[in-house]
């Protein structure tokens, strides 16, 4: 089963701070304002990098002079800060005069110039890189200007572009579905009917008592999947069982007879290959039952209630065949021991002990195209593969809503599956609902794309250390993990 990256973000975005509509940056005589717009900090795993447009349309330069901007990145605390390339813009004989003698040495190791065309519209699209230090993930960006063009910084004014806010982790992780398996195994429905038959008879009798309710359990079943020409019944197989009155050779008797004859009447009243009805089986007395029903019973009915079930439960203990020889030795010592209990089981539990469990198995037919997948979604969704499901989830775009239901309704009808754990974990981790995540990939065993998600969960909670441990493994399985390292380096 493939592992398949699904949901990703620019890894590069680590935090966004944007300008203020106009910031003004005047000189003193209040004129003079520059605009800066569009202001963007991105962080990797090693760079921190700001763009922001320099809008110079209401800035006048005298020919001789220059005026100099100069972003800082400077912690939230003001324990540190960093100064970023500076952007000149000279006048036309100060422009000339820098590429004859060179730039201001304030200035000469990091910058650009650019001449102001006065009275023109003009821009300047800033960009500069620095090496990422962890304060800038909250850091605040100012603008130095030194408006007067003499590099006395006590006289350069300072503005802010804005506060950077932690990177959120949600824009950083990367996800990985896994495929299903594509196989469509046969499919297998049990159930039981409390079938009655005549004292010591066996002959199936519909009519007799509540039998006609007992067999629609049966019958109700069959007829939906007869008349479905997607499914195919394969097999059906009955196993009687008998109460524990009456000698053990007697009730193997009349329970086989009548496994038997359930399994003719079916067979009479439903045209199916030969090979659809199983042999019928049966077990003579059904002591697992007596012990579980002796176990749901209060002292109160049962006064002996602990004896009874100790004789019950020593005769379970014994290897099959031991069982066969004991059982009416067993029987009898219990009603005679305990005679108030025992008519108490054999008027209000043996009866219940008497019943017909019915397996059918079946399977549904391959949905080959596309279509198929879709109009079977719509109308019969569980006759849908795990696969078929996720053929359907692909035509939606990742965690809308109708892809987030098709993986729900996956695990709906295959909860052991560790591909749709793993697929729905994946939705909740993106709905912020993480509980419900670590719970669904409890289920999820042990693959690449699980070690994946649990590497996620661990990231959005800030434990780095074993999120790192979860994708060691999952790189190890062969997936790409390369992002969430990169996530981890970003927010530690």
């Amino acid at each position: 089963m493939r592992s398949l990256i699904i949901a990703t973000t620019l890894l590069a975005l680590a935090a966004t701070a944007t300008a203020q509509t106009s910031v003004r940056l005047a000189d003193e005589d209040g004129n003079n304002v520059v605009r800066a717009n569009n202001m963007q900090v991105t962080s990797t795993a090693d760079r921190t990098v700001i763009t922001l447009d320099m809008v110079l349309d209401s800035l006048r330069v005298p020919s001789n002079r220059y005026r100099a901007f100069t972003p800082i990145l400077r912690s939230n605390d003001g324990s540190q800060q960093q100064r970023l390339k500076t952007l000149i813009v000279s006048g036309r004989t100060q422009d000339i005069v820098f590429e004859r003698e060179g730039i201001d040495p304030l200035y000469a190791d990091n910058c650009d110039n650019i001449r102001r065309m006065n009275g023109q519209p003009q821009s300047y699209a800033y960009t500069d890189a620095v090496s990422m230090q962890p304060w800038h993930k909250t850091a605040e960006v100012l603008m130095e200007s030194d408006l007067c063009g003499c590099g006395d910084t006590l006289r350069s004014q300072l503005a802010s572009l804005g506060t950077l806010a932690k990177p959120d982790p949600y824009e950083l992780i990367a996800l990985a579905n896994q495929e299903p398996n594509p196989d469509k195994p046969d499919l297998q429905l049990h159930g039981s009917a409390y079938i009655t038959f005549v004292v010591d008879r066996w002959e199936m009798k519909p009519d007799y008592m509540d039998n006609r309710r007992e067999l629609r359990k049966i019958t109700d079943t069959l007829d939906i999947m007869v008349a479905d020409k997607n499914i195919t019944v394969k097999e059906i197989k009955i196993h009687g069982w008998a109460s524990p009155e009456s000698p053990y050779a007697h009730n193997r008797m009349l329970a086989t007879n009548r496994a038997q004859s359930l399994t003719d009447w079916l067979r009479k009243n439903y045209q199916l290959p030969a090979s659809a009805f199983a042999p019928a089986e049966a077990t003579p007395e059904n002591w697992i039952g007596l012990r579980e029903a002796i176990e749901g019973l209060g002292s109160d009915v049962l006064p002996h209630k602990t004896e009874v079930y100790d004789i019950v439960r020593n005769l379970l203990l014994q290897e099959e065949r031991e069982v066969e020889r004991t059982a009416d030795a067993t029987e009898a010592r219990m009603k005679k021991l305990y005679p108030a209990d025992y008519t108490y089981l054999l008027r209000n539990v043996y009866p219940g002990l008497r019943r017909s469990d019915y397996d059918i198995t079946f399977n549904i037919r391959q949905f080959n195209t596309l279509e198929e997948c879709l109009q079977i979604y719509r109308t019969k969704p569980n006759q849908l593969s795990k696969h078929e499901l996720w053929r359907v989830a692909q035509t939606f775009q990742p965690f809308s809503d109708d892809y987030n239901r098709v993986m729900q309704t996956t695990l709906n009808y295959y909860p052991e599956d560790e591909a749709a754990n793993i697929n729905l974990a994946n939705v909740a981790i993106q709905q912020h609902d993480l509980l419900k995540a670590e719970t669904l990939l409890q289920h999820a065993g042990n693959g690449s794309a699980a070690e994946n998600a649990r590497a996620v969960l661990c990231i959005i909670r800030g434990q780095y250390d074993e999120a790192a441990r979860h994708l060691d493994r999952a790189q190890q399985l062969g997936l790409d993990v390369s992002r969430n390292r990169q996530a981890i380096e970003i927010l530690r």
